[in-house]
């Protein structure tokens, strides 16, 4: 008897239990028939925002150039690097609400600082690659521009090397380079992250996608990595390299260097630009008179990934649309790289826009011929690189110690090339305590391309003082500006020359709406 009284009281409370449950299995089945989804509306709350403060704004900059292999500066005129290349960096932060800017070596050590309110800041000779994070500003995210500029006035790194400092990101489009006999590429990925980055990269080349002995690379937090691009994709004459990143973000770029059997003809940085487009537009090709078939002719190169495609191509000079017969118009087969010839324009500054029926890339290569040296068989040459850019606003930074030009291209904003509309903004010019020195108000013909010396829109005596230089543009015209700051040095055997793109800040506050999930709380 006394083994079944607790089994008689489980099974009593399994029945009133049972009992409750079946009644509720009921309820909740009347109730349900009813039941749609939750809504906000139907509680009578309303759809709230939330306030999401401006973030703060990190930029990388580019380190100096890497030397040939083996190589070291020892000042004999026979070293492949008899000078050492100077590297310096520029930052700026503008307006008396920016946040407070902090500059660090890649390995995390400080390099300098900006206090809030505006500022500016040099580095001379830098070494490492270097990250710059302004802290959003009292009204917003700073306004803050940093610029990286390598000097090598003698050796096969002669030139004029720079880049504006941009955000890392997941993807990156490299536009130029080629591994072929006179040629080195070297990709240069830098991770400012606490966390390490896995790197993919895909190569197209003339003959279509490269087969690769390599296409990753394991990049630690705080370190940069250099791939020789001949290594992994050999006897490339015209590159176009896709960078991929999961588990972070990196900043990429390409070094190319050129020879002229031993003489030095370019080296420039390939940064990213705009990813596949329909539309590409690549500002700041400023060039001199060059006959066709002269290898220090402009370039455009171009590459559809996926489809085949023509390419219809307009240069924009100071007079308007400029034509060039046999390259107004070009066929792209999917995959493969192409570069199309400039050579024949006359000597003016250029906006390239180039429209397609596909998704394809671009980028514009131009030179500056110079003299050339006892020991060399042929004149130096250096070269600036332009990538395809967004229109509009931007800031950007101004290498102390070179001669720079503004040069802003009108394009319309149809499909095609409009030349009876205008485009209008305003160019800022800012002193190196951050506050504007002066503005300009700034009308372009659309189907045109101006361009102003940075010495002559800054104000008298005022040169030396100048940071950056930042242009707002006005909406609704019909035609967008595109940009570029094109900085040259002078010396004895020639002109050296290298572009610059500007930086567009994202990260503003923001009000978000806030609305209920309509699954939340059904499993």
């Amino acid at each position: 008897m006394s083994d079944r009284t607790p089994q008689r009281r489980w099974l009593g409370r399994l029945g009133r239990a049972g009992t409750a449950l079946a009644v509720l299995a009921v309820t909740v089945a009347v109730v349900g028939a009813g039941i749609r989804q939750p809504s906000a509306t139907a509680h009578g709350v309303p759809d709230p925002t939330a306030h999401v403060p401006a973030s703060a704004t990190t930029l990388v900059c580019p380190g100096t150039v890497q030397l040939p292999e083996g190589a070291r500066s020892t000042g004999s005129e026979f070293d492949a690097v008899p000078v050492t290349p100077r590297t310096s960096t520029e930052t700026v932060t503008v307006g008396s609400d920016a946040g407070a800017a902090l500059v660090r070596r890649l390995d995390g050590t400080a390099a300098g600082a900006l206090a809030a309110g505006g500022a500016s800041l040099r580095l001379n000779d830098v070494a490492t690659a270097t990250v710059v994070r302004a802290d959003a500003g009292s009204s917003g995210a700073t306004q803050v521009a940093a610029a990286s500029m390598t000097v090598t006035t003698a050796g096969d790194l002669r030139g004029l090397s720079g880049a504006s400092c941009q955000p890392a990101s997941a993807q990156s489009w490299l536009v130029g380079g080629a591994t072929s006999v006179g040629a080195t590429a070297r990709l240069v990925l830098v991770n400012p992250g606490s966390t390490a980055a896995e790197v993919t990269w895909q190569v197209w080349g003339a003959a279509g996608p490269v087969d690769l002995t390599n296409d990753r690379a394991l990049v630690a937090p705080g370190a940069q990595q250099v791939v020789d691009l001949a290594a992994v994709a050999g006897e490339q004459r015209a590159l176009v390299v896709q960078v991929s990143v999961s588990g972070g973000q990196v900043s990429a770029h390409l070094q190319d260097d050129l020879l002229n059997g031993f003489t030095a003809a370019g080296t420039d940085l390939v940064v990213p630009g705009s990813g596949p487009a329909a539309r590409q537009i690549v500002p700041g090709l400023v060039v001199g008179s060059s006959a066709v078939g002269d290898s220090s002719q402009p370039v455009l190169r171009l590459l559809s990934p996926d489809m085949d495609t023509t390419a219809r191509i307009s240069l924009l000079g100071s007079g308007g649309p400029v034509e060039l017969p046999g390259a107004d118009s070009v066929d792209l087969s999917a995959g493969q790289v192409v570069d199309v010839p400039l050579g024949g324009l006359p000597a003016d500054r250029y906006t390239v826009v180039v429209d397609a029926d596909a998704p394809f890339v671009a980028s514009a290569a131009f030179s500056r011929v110079g003299a050339a040296g006892e020991l060399d068989d042929t004149a130096r040459v250096d070269r600036a690189l332009a990538a395809s850019t967004p229109v509009g606003d931007g800031l950007v930074a101004v290498p102390v110690g070179t001669a720079s030009t503004l040069v802003i291209g009108a394009v319309g904003d149809g499909a095609q090339v409009a030349t009876d509309v205008s485009a209008a903004g305003q160019v800022e010019v800012i002193g190196t305590d951050g506050r504007v020195l002066v503005t300009h108000q700034l009308s372009v013909d659309a189907g045109t391309t101006g361009a102003w010396s940075i010495d002559d829109l800054a104000p008298a005596g005022s040169g030396s003082k100048v940071a950056a230089v930042r242009l707002v543009t006005s909406s609704g015209s019909g035609a967008s500006l595109a940009w570029a700051l094109v900085s040259t040095l002078t010396q004895a055997d020639g002109e050296l020359v290298s572009l610059l793109d500007p930086v567009r800040v994202d990260g503003a506050a923001a009000m978000v709406p806030v609305r209920q999930d309509p699954a939340l709380g059904l499993g």
